[in-house]
């Protein structure tokens, strides 16, 4: 009798769900229109930029074959990309550079316009939010305009910047935004957000940082034991640097306190010197007399 179970056993993405379960017996993350279940952890791959939250995500096939006839079927990213709603430049990579590993990089741009005729609201999240700073991170470009979003990379952060990825959801305002931008995305069903997936690249003085599929090796740090080896040499580098400014600080202390002895001694002096003209003054008046 396993064999006559199996027969009703169904393998559907998001996308199918609702041919098999009612739209009240489903999450709203899943499509459906229940909002007293969970939300499905695949909402969650991607965080807003003020989250303080590190994610890992994998990436999503191209297409899939139907579990019933083996044919393919358009997959999530195919329909993303006919319903596209902004053009995004760079489309795939952005590209940070850095002459440290341990400084920050320039400012790097998204680029994006839109293509519809009504306003379309978008945002922009990515795997690592304490690696960026992103500004602004959420708004509404009008028909025809183009916006442009400010990335850099923060110090430090350049090691396994090649690693993050940022997602830019965007999705069509047909009425005016009442209130706060943030209540607006709150209110979007799942369905109706459309999505576009940007890849880092990171140069560290000339040499780029490859992101490998193990996410650890790359061209500068061929192994585990050299990226040992520059964090080692950073904690060294710091404790250097809070050396030195020690020792300034102590330095300029000894001046202060030697300035001090010396407007001390000079006062000292010219009271001396003084006291020791008065007497002449006086011996000179009494031998006058």
């Amino acid at each position: 009798r396993s064999n006559e179970y199996k027969s009703y056993l169904r393998f559907v993405n998001k996308s199918e769900v609702l041919d098999y379960v009612d739209k009240e017996q489903l999450p709203v993350s899943l499509g459906g229109s229940n909002k007293s279940l969970p939300s499905s952890v695949m909402e969650n791959d991607f965080q807003s930029i003020t989250e303080k939250k590190q994610v890992t995500f994998t990436q999503q096939a191209i297409s899939q074959p139907n579990h019933t006839d083996g044919t393919v079927k358009p997959s999530k990213a195919v329909y993303q990309e006919k319903m596209q709603l902004l053009q995004i430049s760079p489309a795939d990579t952005l590209a940070f550079t850095v002459q440290q590993s341990n400084s920050e990089s320039a400012p790097q741009v998204i680029r994006m316009q839109n293509l519809k005729e009504v306003a379309v609201a978008y945002k922009v999240k990515t795997t690592a939010p304490e690696h960026y700073r992103v500004k602004p991170t959420v708004g509404v470009i009008e028909p025809g305009q183009a916006l442009e979003v400010s990335v850099q990379l923060t110090p430090g952060s350049a090691v396994t910047a090649s690693r993050d990825r940022f997602l830019v959801q965007s999705t069509l305002v047909n009425n005016p935004i009442k209130g706060d931008i943030t209540d607006f995305w709150r209110g979007i069903e799942p369905g109706k957000v459309i999505e576009h997936r940007l890849k880092c690249k990171v140069t560290v003085n000339g040499s780029p940082i490859d992101d490998k599929h193990d996410g650890v090796a790359n061209n500068i740090y061929a192994s585990s034991s050299n990226g040992d080896r520059l964090a080692q040499l950073d904690a060294k580098l710091n404790a250097i640097q809070e050396t030195v400014l020690s020792t300034q600080k102590q330095v300029k202390s000894i001046l202060i306190i030697i300035q001090l002895m010396v407007v001390v001694f000079l006062c000292y002096t010219g009271y001396i010197l003084y006291q020791e003209y008065l007497l002449l003054q006086e011996s000179t008046d009494k031998t006058e007399l």
